[in-house]
């Protein structure tokens, strides 16, 4: 009976997570950063993939909470595949939550091999996508930064880091 109540729970939480923002609100940058990876705990942990969480500051934004989780769970659910693709010995994904020039910045990197030089340039683009046609549509990054750059005024890039790579989501 816990179980079922607890994927309940679950799915009700699945839920509301999607659930179309009608108009821009004030949320806590580190509890939406903390809910988008309970999401993807289960997957992370199935593959072995530690996940390091620093977020120091109550940070507040204005703009779509759930559109901005959604960039979240593309860029962590990313990061996930590729440490599974590449057999990365000790996965870890990094994310951590600052201020910079008064506005919320979080870091979200890996040690999973980072993207090469020629394809990094084209990750935002629509449908553009390294894997499989039955692995993904090649939307997932390009909606995110069409919601961080068009929908909340904000910036989304992307650079290369030793042995990994680092998004940054600026709002």
């Amino acid at each position: 009976m816990d179980v079922i109540i607890q994927m309940s729970h679950t799915i009700d939480n699945f839920r509301n997570f999607f659930h179309e923002d009608k108009e821009k609100s004030d949320f806590l940058v580190g509890e939406t950063i903390h809910h988008a990876l309970e999401f993807v705990s289960s997957a992370l942990s199935a593959h072995n993939i530690k996940v390091e969480f620093e977020d120091s500051e109550r940070i507040v934004v204005n703009g779509y909470r759930n559109e901005y989780a959604q960039v979240l769970f593309n860029i962590l659910s990313n990061s996930r595949e590729a440490c599974i693709e590449r057999g990365t010995s000790a996965p870890c994904i990094q994310v951590r939550v600052t201020a910079e020039n008064d506005r919320s910045v979080v870091y979200i990197r890996d040690n999973c091999g980072g993207i090469s030089d020629d394809v990094i340039p084209k990750i935002f683009d629509p449908y553009f996508t390294t894997r499989a046609p039955d692995k993904g549509a090649g939307i997932g990054l390009y909606m995110s930064k069409v919601i961080i750059e068009q929908n909340m005024n904000g910036h989304l890039t992307a650079h290369n880091i030793e042995g990994g790579i680092e998004f940054r989501i600026e709002v």
